[in-house]
């Protein structure tokens, strides 16, 4: 679903990726589902992006799709089924892409699983994006490329090519001087949660 068209900014579609099977996680649990704060992961991520500058969110969900679905209720988000999601993210990147709005100048592929994840740290790569209209948009802490990333429409077809894992930075290399890196003081927004104790 689209937010109203009132404010002065590209319009960017957000597409939060939450259809993995969470192998890394541990046992039987999913990550889009482990509550924090009380909120289902995929929840709270959705709300964040939706309290930011982003037009139209999407979520993609692929592995117990129907829970992350019913744990979306009441948010104005698209949920998109990947049916391939055992592929990779590549899967869930080009099955997001389907359903952009065509009037979207770029994507924000962000993955369920960043618990601190705020809407300043969105809003400041559009904000970027706005001002330098770089294709690929990366914030960058201690010199290490953290997601999520922004990608410009010019770079779609490209997109839907990849395949695996690695999800859009397999479009890194070859647009290396395309990149604009955003360099942000703290790591904590880009902390996943594997990495939480």
């Amino acid at each position: 679903m689209e937010k109203p068209d009132d404010f002065d900014h590209p319009r960017v579609t957000g597409i939060i990726l939450a259809a993995g099977r969470s192998s890394r996680f541990g046992g039987d649990l999913v990550k889009q589902l482990h509550r924090v704060d009380g909120q289902p992961l995929v929840y709270r991520t959705a709300r964040t992006a939706l309290d930011s500058r982003l037009r139209q969110i999407l979520v993609v969900a692929g592995h117990r799709g129907t829970e992350v679905g019913a744990a979306l209720a009441g948010l104005a988000v698209e949920v998109v089924e990947n049916p391939e999601f055992a592929g990779g993210q590549s899967t869930s990147v080009q099955a997001g892409l389907t359903r952009v709005e065509p009037e979207a100048e770029a994507v924000m592929f962000i993955p369920c699983d960043l618990p601190h994840l705020d809407t300043a740290t969105i809003d400041r790569l559009i904000t970027a994006f706005a001002d330098k209209r770089r294709p690929l948009v990366v914030p960058v802490t201690g010199g290490r490329r953290r997601a999520p990333v922004l990608i410009a429409r010019s770079l779609f077809a490209e997109i839907e090519t990849i395949t695996g894992d690695e999800g859009a930075r397999q479009l890194f290399p070859q647009h290396a001087a395309e990149i604009l890196e955003v360099k942000f003081e703290s790591a904590r927004p880009f902390e996943d949660l594997d990495r939480i104790g």
